[in-house]
């Protein structure tokens, strides 16, 4: 029985060291695979992580670029929009410049004041920026800041980790309706001469360089110096009674007895009882309802009267301005006024105006700058054939380093800005509680007591860089461009 019991018993033998190491081969291809799977899915998974922040990040501070962007309050400078890494620099809602900006070295987008930047986002391998006028015309380079109504923003993000994974992000911003004000502090004279007194020579030239025409109604001046504003007027001497600056164009804002106007006939000169240069035929002087002034000339007389004076226009000056005030109580379609420029043999030159007068006190004007070096006789004719009056008044020429296109503006109180500092001082133009533009000048900027102006050098350019300004010509370019 115990031999049939043992034919029943199984012996084991062990492995042998080929089997062993196929075993550990086996399990050591399959844990490499295994660490492989794990490690690409890590790989995948970090990468896609990194893709998702890149993303993140880069579409957040595009957002936060628009939404600055479109409360800007005007443009400085940008760069051209063939540039990689571009840059615009503005004035905020706060009116503080600020500035967006990738550094190509760092692979950063910046923000902050142009001196004090920090870093937005990173990398960041491309920054473009392409605006557009009203017209969604796309702007070449130089770029025209004033022109931009909207700004294109295309940033290119690169992988830190693989460069050859990019992603591009862009959006559009669309300037604020606040933005098209174009106006600009654009000519100072605020110390002449060292052998002038300044509240007779100082002057402030604004600059339109906008599409559309700007009313300064109501708007105001002021200095530093200064505790209240000053409130923008028509010149009551040299204004027509206009307070609006046409595209293109400029206000030239002086005290009433500034020297860029040099009257050699003054203004109402007829004003006073003796009087010896205007020769009067049926004018009458008269004290009543006169526009400005005491004295104004008068006509009651059926039929005609006339009015003359001899003067000499001298050379040298931008303009030669002649300009009078009419007026009449006739029907309008009852009058007729001719105003002629003659010769000393009454031989007409050119005509000043020629049509009806006027219900109400009406200016008109004319350039004798034609005429320099020559003696002129200024002659007025009027006719009516009804019941009433024939009114002129405030008659006066004034050679001027002003452009006789310009608008010419005056403050109540007759100093601007209540009178400009000759080292340092601001000067702003506000529009009701909104700072338009605002200049913080000093003497080493230019125009410095030696007879000219501090010039701005680039209208759209930052107000207060001093690389933006320099001394201008002789008695500057009021009414003109710089």
């Amino acid at each position: 029985m115990q031999k049939e019991a043992k034919k029943h018993v199984k012996h084991h033998r062990a492995f042998t060291l080929v089997e062993l190491i196929l075993v550990v081969g086996t399990i050591a291809l399959l844990a490499g695979v295994l660490v492989g799977l794990i490690g690409n899915s890590y790989r995948d998974w970090k990468l896609g992580s990194n893709r998702s922040t890149l993303l993140q990040d880069g579409q957040a501070a595009v957002e936060q670029m628009v939404r600055i962007l479109r409360q800007a309050k005007g443009f400085s400078s940008v760069s051209s929009p063939t540039a990689q890494a571009g840059y615009i620099t503005f004035t905020d809602a706060d009116n503080v410049t600020k500035e967006f900006r990738l550094d190509d070295s760092t692979n950063e987008l910046k923000y902050g004041e142009p001196d004090d930047l920090s870093a937005l986002t990173g990398s960041v391998n491309q920054l473009v920026f392409t605006c557009y006028d009203i017209a969604a015309n796309s702007l070449a380079a130089p770029v025209q800041v004033r022109n931009i109504r909207a700004v294109n923003i295309e940033t290119t993000l690169i992988d830190p980790v693989n460069s050859l994974l990019t992603f591009t992000l862009s959006d559009r911003v669309f300037c604020q309706e606040d933005f098209l004000n174009t106006m600009s502090i654009n000519e100072i004279m605020y110390n002449p001469s060292n052998k002038q007194a300044d509240s007779k020579t100082e002057w402030v030239e604004i600059c339109n360089s906008g599409d559309s025409v700007i009313d300064l109604n109501g708007w105001t001046i002021w200095t530093g110096s200064q505790t209240t504003e000053d409130t923008l007027i028509s010149h009551p001497q040299f204004g027509d009674g206009s307070t609006t600056i046409p595209a293109g164009g400029y206000a030239v804002i002086t005290a009433n007895t500034t020297d860029v106007y040099t009257e050699s006939v003054t203004n109402g000169s007829f004003e006073s009882t003796v009087k010896s240069e205007w020769q009067l035929n049926n004018f009458s002087r008269t004290r009543l309802n006169s526009h400005n002034g005491s004295y104004k000339l008068e006509s009651g007389a059926a039929g005609g009267a006339t009015a003359y004076q001899d003067i000499i226009i001298s050379s040298g000056f931008n303009s030669y301005l002649f300009l009078f005030w009419e007026r009449t109580t006739v029907s309008v379609t009852q009058t007729q006024l001719t105003v002629t420029i003659r010769n000393l043999s009454n031989q007409v030159l050119a005509t000043g105006y020629s049509g009806q007068m006027s219900s109400a006190w009406t200016c008109h004007t004319m350039n004798l700058a034609a005429f320099a070096g020559q003696t002129v006789r200024l002659y007025f004719s009027a006719t009516h054939s009804g019941s009433g009056v024939l009114l002129l008044d405030d008659v006066s020429v004034a050679s001027s380093y002003v452009n006789i296109n310009a608008v010419r503006l005056g403050v109540p109180d007759d100093k601007i800005g209540n009178g400009l500092a000759n080292s340092t001082d601001t000067v702003a133009v506000v529009n009701g509680g909104a700072t338009v533009d605002s200049v913080a000048y000093s003497s080493s900027w230019g125009g410095n007591g030696d007879g000219t102006s501090l010039a701005r050098i680039n209208p759209s350019g930052p107000s207060n860089d001093q690389s933006n300004w320099t001394s201008g010509p002789q008695h500057g370019t009021p009414g003109r461009v710089n």
